[in-house]
């Protein structure tokens, strides 16, 4: 079974992950792993942390000669902005050094009580969008198999504050090049207008602002995920994922918040065309009682505006026992253009791992041919192999 573990804290020396289960006779591409960092790294919007940081990772086991092994893959990314951090988390604090004042919206009140370190920096330091970074490198490992398989992920952004950019196909080369060329990942350049001058007016007054982004992924073969038990099912699976990135607070697979419709246009018809399956829309967005069906699994996450809010929120002073403003840790105005890179990976991840779960195999070219075979015989016009 393919799982991973993280870890690491935004100011210490590094993250680190270790994935096992991945197959082995895999070539692995450094490159695009770093190219995957780079784009989480971009984006209009973002905090000063992102001018310190250039992120690569190094593989220290699981690969030999750019091939894997079998054995679990060690990724290692160094944090530059530890030099800046070494006296103040090499030593417990001094009571006047404690961080007391919780930020609402973010882990600081529930990890204080919680793991009672009496220090809130030991919660910041793991609850950080920092974590990303690792989990973005971990995923683009797996996105290069997904890809060997046939099966891209792409996203945009699809708002910010509230304002929607135009809907497009993603997996249309020119429109997606647009996509890929600006800072906003927006498709309308007039649109993109408007976003930098909500994100500008934000940064000017101390505040953040959220938005959404649009995941498509094309390829997914009929029959992935489980309806047999609640856990199984693949858009649980994905939605939890989603949801356990920093900001995310809501999903939506296809068009299902649209209450409006009635079922019979809201279904997505079945009908043979030339002896091969066809849909007549794809409302559900690919998934089918927990289970793809072949069509463009299409998702919709939704992001707050980030926690730290220089112009102060209503809080507390924990110690004390007085109530103030909250204090502001440095942080970005608005990230959701790299959370869209940051869910690319966590998806490639969790698709991985299920189709490992259905084409169980220690050798990556035994799982391709299986996998290919698999595709073959399915009368569904997407899965063309």
């Amino acid at each position: 079974m393919l799982r991973f573990l993280d870890a690491g804290e935004s100011h210490g020396k590094a993250l680190t992950a270790i994935i096992e289960g991945f197959p082995s006779n895999f070539e692995i591409n450094i490159n695009s792993i770093n190219n995957e960092l780079s784009r989480r790294q971009n984006g209009y919007g973002r905090g000063n942390r992102m001018k310190i940081e250039r992120d690569s990772v190094e593989i220290w086991s699981g690969v030999r000669g750019k091939y894997t092994t079998g054995n679990p893959i060690t990724l290692i990314i160094y944090n530059k902005d530890y030099k800046n951090w070494i006296e103040k988390l090499s030593k417990k604090p001094d009571d006047n050094e404690r961080i007391t004042v919780p930020r609402p919206g973010h882990g600081d009140l529930v990890g204080y009580y919680k793991y009672n370190t009496l220090d809130i920096r030991d919660t910041i330091e793991r609850t950080s969008a920092r974590e990303t970074a690792i989990r973005v490198a971990v995923g683009a490992v797996c996105k290069q198999a997904l890809e060997s398989l046939g099966i891209i992920i792409r996203s945009k952004v699809k708002s910010i504050g509230g304002i929607q950019d135009t809907q497009v196909d993603l997996f249309n080369h020119n429109d997606y090049d647009i996509i890929e060329r600006n800072n906003l990942r927006c498709f309308d350049k007039n649109i993109r207008k408007e976003w930098k001058n909500i994100i500008d007016q934000c940064s000017e007054q101390g505040d953040t602002i959220g938005g959404s982004i649009f995941i498509s992924i094309k390829g997914v073969p009929l029959g992935i995920g489980s309806y047999t038990q609640w856990d199984k099912k693949l858009d649980g699976i994905l939605s939890k994922a989603i949801i356990s990135v920093q900001g995310m607070k809501a999903v939506e697979f296809g068009n299902g918040t649209n209450i409006t419709e009635k079922g019979s246009s809201f279904n997505d018809g079945i009908k043979y065309i030339n002896g091969r399956i066809t849909r007549s829309s794809n409302n559900c967005g690919g998934i089918e009682a927990g289970v793809s069906n072949g069509e463009d699994i299409n998702i919709t996450a939704f992001m707050k505006p980030i926690s730290s809010v220089k112009k102060g929120v209503d809080s507390i002073d924990l110690i004390k026992k007085e109530n103030l403003t909250s204090r502001y840790e440095r942080s970005d105005t608005c990230a959701v253009v790299p959370a869209g890179i940051v869910l690319e990976n966590v998806c490639a991840y969790e698709l991985l791992k299920e189709i490992l779960n259905k084409f169980p195999n220690d050798d990556f070219n035994q799982l391709i041919e299986n996998y290919k075979a698999y595709c073959r015989n399915l009368p569904v016009k997407n899965m063309e192999v």
